[in-house]
């Protein structure tokens, strides 16, 4: 066991306390950024939150975001060839390298004056409510916790500043998965059977994009029992969660006050580099021949009754087939 002298804890102890850092002022922004860093901005004219994203590639490929055309930037009007004079509230996509401003209008509460994310309920007297956890960051800088229950007023623990989020998420076009159903009368040896197809959306886009969501969620998997059901299509895009954007009001901001000019922003960023982007795809596989028997028993009538008995049995084998033998499609995204 070591001992340390008092006289050289104490001197620690004193020079510690002499140099201390007690804050920092930033001078000058370095001039890199990374890719997808987000440089959130209040927008006066618009009286409205926006963000500039700095321009993130996936496969090499510009990314886009969506906006209205008299907000386009130059760049994007000349590269589509429209005349600023006529841009109107049409839309248009604009790509990052042409420096659009993304609108960020979707604002989800979090703390003081949120809204319940689930509510559980087992008689009247017994409403449980689970709220949204305000990141440790912001309680430190005076966000106020959610209330204590469903019918508690606004919340009044912890400080008295409101708390907004939104996200940033990036979404890649792709073919999808789906079901083809071919019917039949019975006597075929078949009622009704599917395919698995794989297939393109109408509108889907060459270039990744990006939307704003308040909250992200992403997409479920089909569930097993509605894919052997063939009751099932697969979702057409492969999404990203890129990043939040926070705004912190000031001090005794009364709930549900829209943020404004006053609130200060933050980004909690997820993805740092450009990145690729590819789908696993197998070829479906052959699906085998329905079981028919042709006897020409009773003239050739115990035919179709023997095949209608063997139609459930078949479309049963197929539904089976199809559901082994084909996969869904899945979407990657990496960096190197």
């Amino acid at each position: 066991m070591k001992t340390i002298l008092a006289k050289a804890w104490n001197a620690m102890i004193d020079r510690l306390r002499r140099d201390q850092l007690l804050g920092a002022t930033v001078l000058e922004r370095g001039g890199w950024k990374h890719p997808w860093q987000v440089t959130p901005s209040w927008d006066p004219e618009n009286e409205r939150w926006v963000a500039e994203i700095h321009p993130g590639f996936v496969n090499g490929i510009d990314t886009e975001i969506r906006i209205r055309e008299d907000e386009a930037p130059a760049d994007t009007l000349e590269r589509l060839g429209i005349d600023p004079k006529n841009a109107a509230g049409g839309r248009v996509d604009a790509w990052l390298t042409e420096l659009p401003l993304q609108p960020l209008t979707q604002w989800r509460s979090i703390g003081r004056d949120a809204s319940p994310s689930s509510v559980s309920v087992s008689g009247f007297e017994n409403i449980v409510a689970s709220y949204e956890k305000v990141p440790d960051f912001f309680l430190a800088l005076g966000a106020g916790e959610p209330p204590e229950g469903f019918f508690a007023p606004v919340g009044t623990k912890g400080g008295t500043r409101l708390l907004r989020a939104t996200e940033i998420v990036l979404h890649k076009d792709r073919i999808t998965t789906g079901t083809d159903w071919t019917f039949g009368a019975g006597v075929d040896g078949t009622f009704a059977q599917f395919d698995v197809i794989y297939r393109l959306p109408p509108g889907a886009r060459e270039h990744a994009y990006i939307r704003t969501t308040a909250k992200y969620e992403p997409p479920q998997r089909p569930d097993a029992l509605e894919r052997l059901r063939g009751n099932w299509e697969d979702v057409s895009y492969d999404p990203l969660h890129l990043s939040t954007v926070y705004l912190l009001s000031p001090e005794d901001t009364p709930a549900g006050s829209e943020p404004g000019p006053e609130w200060t922003p933050y980004v909690k960023h997820r993805v740092f580099w450009n990145l690729n982007h590819a789908i696993s795809f197998e070829p479906p596989r052959d699906r085998r021949d329905n079981i028919t028997m042709f006897t020409g028993l009773a003239g050739g009538v115990a035919d179709g009754l023997i095949n209608q008995m063997l139609a459930d049995i078949n479309d049963r084998n197929a539904a089976l087939s199809e559901f082994l033998g084909n996969r869904t499609i899945e979407g990657r995204y990496w960096t190197i």
